[in-house]
């Protein structure tokens, strides 16, 4: 799935997913006579956060509670 329609949500998803491979002993690995590392867990929490707050966000304008209300009290 591109990133440019992937919700916040399936983000976090992916995030925590990194983060149990990594706790899991997934740091990082060898293919060939590469090594390949896992971003660092301080840098996934930060992440697990910030995509957690906005997957709430989402959530609940989906459920059609997005937040602001558009109606304007103008005073007389």
């Amino acid at each position: 799935m591109s990133t440019e329609t992937e919700t916040y949500t399936e983000r976090l998803r992916k995030v925590r997913e990194a983060i149990d491979q990594i706790l899991s002993g997934s740091q990082s690995w060898m293919l060939g006579n590469k090594q390949y590392t896992r971003a660092t867990l301080s840098t996934l929490y930060d992440m697990e956060k910030r995509y957690a707050k906005l997957a709430n966000q989402e959530q609940a304008a989906a459920r059609g509670r997005g937040g602001r209300s558009r109606v304007r009290y103008i005073g007389f």
